[in-house]
């Protein structure tokens, strides 16, 4: 096989070191913009540990203090009322201010509280779980 003519041969390795240069160009801007990302969140991170303090998230007993004040201001014929999880999440604080609470963090507390938790399978229960405050007959077996 012949040698290519001088021309071709010059125009293929030109658009050779064209393609070299052009992917080693991309490749240092990937490696700069890796750098510039590192160092973004490195300042984030310092600006997090420097900033003021962030507000204290309280222990989960502060739910369960929250539940005797609320069960306690309850009329006697409320008391036995069987609540589901989204009664309890809608009437309680976060432990964080601003933030809603979490549901194990509840569930937590009411067991903590002798709380019991049963499945309703009546036609209006739909097998919900409800949270049976504690001495409620309905809880107990027989």
């Amino acid at each position: 096989m012949p040698p290519p003519p001088p021309d071709v041969a010059r125009t293929y390795l030109e658009k050779l070191h064209l393609d070299y240069a052009q992917r080693s160009n991309e490749f240092e801007e990937v490696r700069r913009l890796k750098r510039e990302i590192e160092l973004k969140k490195l300042q984030m991170e310092l600006a997090d540990l420097s900033s003021p303090v962030k507000p204290a998230r309280r222990s989960v007993e502060f739910y369960a203090e929250q539940l005797a004040v609320w069960f306690n201001n309850l009329p006697a014929a409320a008391r036995a009322t069987p609540r589901s999880m989204a009664d309890f999440l809608s009437i309680l604080k976060g432990r964080t201010p601003g933030m809603r609470p979490h549901a194990p963090e509840v569930a937590q507390a009411l067991k903590s509280q002798r709380w019991l938790r049963k499945r309703c399978w009546k036609s209006d229960g739909e097998g919900r779980r409800m949270w049976h405050p504690p001495g409620d007959p309905s809880t107990h077996m027989s």
